[in-house]
């Protein structure tokens, strides 16, 4: 006879768990110049580490719906942490991080539409590559700020390099094929390239408008499947509302951040709350135990308006009473959303589609 089988010593969600609760912290690193911003890039790149060790915990253990959930959320999160910060420290225009976030809010929104039709989109290597650029190329406006166009040359030199050095291994070695090799030496070929001809600052744009390119593109699933949607149901004002709300959402928030005074952390912890939120949103949508189109649109109104008011708001104290009342209206609601929802996070191990969502959730 076999005995009771061993709890495991450290689960798969522990360690995301982990991962999330550590996240703000390389997010308060980016204010302390550039030794913190090195600490900052240090901390980030050790925290996507992490991201191997629960992947291989969740193939080993088994993986449950709130693994599925979680991991995904954690990715977004840490772009809002990451990104958000860039608005403040003048890295990159405002306007190009809004235009980030909305895809990221819209293609949220859509999934709801979708699951609520029992409709799943295959993850596609460009969602992948998608999540790979904005970690690294966050990580590549870190550098930019904190250290010499020397230490930059040589950086993106070597980064160029190894993709082409893994590939060679893993081909006479490992009999295996690298695809992405190609475009990884490819993309920090040119970064060297514009880094060496115009500079940092040019640089950074260009980077940026690279990731927002490759972070829409990226969404395309959505679109293409709109076809698949026809004579599914008709559509309902609760997503009507949400797709509305998904693209003013993060624009004000951003807007609201670009403010010389602005209250960065409020902002920065509304946009996680809202993007975990979305992710809870589109599992509750399979169940058909989403909210509706009031619930979730008082929610939401109320966020945009607080935070507009915060971004026009004639003096800090009255910008920042406005950006923490969105914040607790958030809070509220996501604490709400997980308490009363929780029976369908909670299952020990994810139902057929269910167990889809975490692929599906890097579209």
């Amino acid at each position: 006879m076999t005995g009771p089988a061993r709890k495991p010593f450290i689960t798969a969600n522990q360690v995301t768990l982990v991962r999330i609760a550590l996240i703000p912290i390389p997010s308060v690193l980016l204010y302390y110049g550039r030794s913190g911003q090195y600490a900052a890039l240090i901390f980030a790149t050790l925290l996507g580490l992490t991201d191997t060790v629960d992947g291989y915990l969740a193939r080993k253990q088994g993986p449950t719906v709130l693994g599925g959930l979680m991991d995904p959320i954690a990715d977004k999160v840490f772009i809002a942490a990451t990104f958000l910060p860039a608005v403040d420290l003048k890295w990159v225009p405002s306007w190009m991080v809004a235009l980030l976030f909305v895809r990221e809010f819209f293609v949220t929104a859509a999934r709801t539409s979708y699951e609520r039709r029992d409709l799943q989109l295959k993850s596609s290597y460009l969602a992948r590559y998608k999540t790979w650029v904005q970690m690294c190329g966050v990580g590549v406006l870190m550098l930019l700020s904190a250290s010499t166009p020397e230490f930059m040359d040589w950086f993106l030199g070597a980064l160029a390099l190894l993709p082409v050095v893994g590939y060679l291994g893993l081909r006479f070695v490992a009999r295996r094929r690298w695809k992405g090799a190609g475009w990884f030496a490819i993309s920090f070929a040119a970064l060297l390239l514009i880094h060496r001809s115009f500079g940092g600052h040019v640089l950074a744009i260009a980077l940026m408008y690279f990731i927002v390119a490759v972070t829409y593109a990226s969404g395309l699933g959505y679109l293409f499947g709109v076809s698949q949607l026809e004579g599914r149901g008709r559509v309902v004002p609760a997503e009507i509302v949400r797709l509305v709300t998904s693209i003013v959402l993060p624009c004000v928030a951003v807007g609201a951040q670009s403010r010389v005074d602005s209250p960065s952390w409020a902002i920065i912890a509304l946009v996680s709350f809202e993007l975990a939120h979305g992710g809870l949103d589109n599992l509750l949508a399979h169940h058909r135990a989403e909210d509706g189109a009031i619930r979730w649109g008082a929610r939401l109104v109320s966020e945009c308006g607080l935070l507009l008011a915060a971004w026009l708001a004639p003096s800090t104290a009255l910008s920042h009473c406005f950006a923490f009342a969105a914040l607790a209206v958030s809070a509220v609601g996501l604490v709400v959303a997980f308490a009363q929802k929780r029976r369908y996070y909670l299952e020990d191990k994810p139902r057929t589609v269910a167990a889809s969502t975490k692929p599906a959730a890097v579209l």
